[in-house]
């Protein structure tokens, strides 16, 4: 795993912790036997207290050891996500993970200014399905929609690339922590066609969403 400055290798069991916002590639290496399972779980920024988060400067990510207490409260997040509980309990078990990812060692730097395509990203992810414009967003941020797009090119993003990562990214989630059919997760993350969502969802992942359920 890398971020073009460093490299690490997280062994069979262990875990990786990652901030917000970062663009990492993973490769998985498959045992002898070809059989693993890789678990991602994404949490909202907005569950994590002020108070656990370290200095904007700090590590962007971190490879962790698979203490037990972690290991706990992953499994327990992991379960709840997957019975949907209510928020206000997944708050409880999302603070139990981040002590015990602070038990092993690091602590998310807080969010910096945010730029135009998080600030996107923050307003798509309310409702992964909608089918989103660009002026529609551009007039709820008071830009005029030449001034999103360019500002977007700076960043090297475009519109339609962050609806799409949001919507992917909602689908891996939904994939991973869910039961749904796999229809059902399509049309919650905008397609239409759930051939379409499962091509889109390879290209980017790697792998076929039935693939993760195997």
């Amino acid at each position: 795993m890398g971020d073009g400055r460093r490299q690490d290798e997280i062994p069979t069991g262990g875990f990786a912790a990652v901030a917000p916002g970062q663009l990492l590639h993973v490769e998985n290496l498959p045992p002898d036997d070809g059989a693993y399972r890789a678990v991602c779980l994404c949490l909202p920024q907005a569950m994590l207290d002020p108070a656990d988060l370290a200095p904007a400067d700090a590590s962007p990510w971190a490879a962790l050891p698979a203490l037990r207490a972690l290991e706990q409260a992953f499994a327990h997040v992991e379960q709840g996500v997957s019975e949907q509980l209510p928020e206000n309990l997944l708050r409880h078990r999302v603070a139990e993970l981040v002590a015990a990812v602070a038990l092993a060692g690091y602590r998310p730097p807080m969010q910096r200014d945010r730029g135009l395509g998080e600030r996107i990203r923050l307003l798509l992810n309310t409702q992964p399905a909608r089918e989103w414009r660009a002026e529609e967003v551009a007039g709820q941020l008071a830009l005029s929609t030449a001034t999103l797009r360019r500002r977007l090119a700076e960043e090297t993003t475009s519109f339609r690339g962050i609806l799409e990562e949001v919507r992917l990214t909602h689908g891996l989630a939904l994939v991973q922590g869910s039961h749904k059919p796999l229809k059902q997760v399509a049309a919650e993350c905008g397609y239409a066609s759930p051939s379409r969502f499962a091509a889109r969802f390879r290209e980017r992942f790697g792998t076929l969403p039935s693939e993760l359920r195997d």
